[in-house]
């Protein structure tokens, strides 16, 4: 994720399966299980980024990997897809431009990429620029929800309850006798 130093964590479900190897104090109550939907999309969301709602929110509800909160990160990950989607498609007809006009399909792409400044001076095509720009927001996103191979070891799905854990019996519960009903609880 972004601005996180070193290896995720690991999830204490797993440390507990291992035997809790590092013999520290284990927080049971960690991770946010939260109820596993599809939230509706935003109404900005241009004609590809809906496409790519519809597509990779039902993967994401199958995998656990979606609830209501992620609305705004799904939406920008649909967007940044999207204007990707409708940059390289207007790059390609660019090139497809100048093939018909009988250049090989590598001198088109070199063509399409530079610009003539008004001084004469060649650089880079804003459109490849902009290409470049979604492209690294779009790898960004993905790793929020698993969506890359390196990724999809450090997300977790939920489960939207308190996993059993092995060899931990629930509290019971008692109400506390003598000094101890005016103890304060950490909640």
């Amino acid at each position: 994720m972004t601005g996180s130093r070193g290896p995720m964590s690991k999830p204490t479900v797993l440390k507990l399966l291992e035997g809790n190897p590092g013999k520290r104090a284990l927080n049971l109550a960690d991770g946010v299980n939260p109820r596993i939907e599809i939230p509706s999309p935003p109404s900005h969301l241009g004609k590809e980024a809906r496409k790519e709602w519809k597509r990779i929110a039902p993967l994401l509800e199958e995998l656990g990997l979606i609830s209501g909160l992620d609305r705004a990160a799904l939406a920008l990950y649909c967007q940044a897809v999207g204007r990707l989607s409708e940059l390289e498609m207007a790059f390609n007809g660019m090139v497809g431009k100048h093939v018909d006009e009988g250049m090989t399909y590598p001198d088109a792409v070199f063509a399409a990429s530079r610009t003539k400044t008004p001084s004469g001076y060649e650089q880079q095509s804003v459109i490849v620029n902009l290409i470049s720009a979604h492209r690294l927001q779009v790898h960004r996103h993905l790793s929020h929800f698993g969506l890359s191979p390196s990724a999809r070891a450090r997300v977790q799905p939920s489960n939207y309850a308190q996993p059993e854990l092995p060899g931990f019996e629930q509290k019971p519960d008692v109400t506390p006798a003598g000094m101890a009903r005016f103890a304060v609880v950490n909640r």
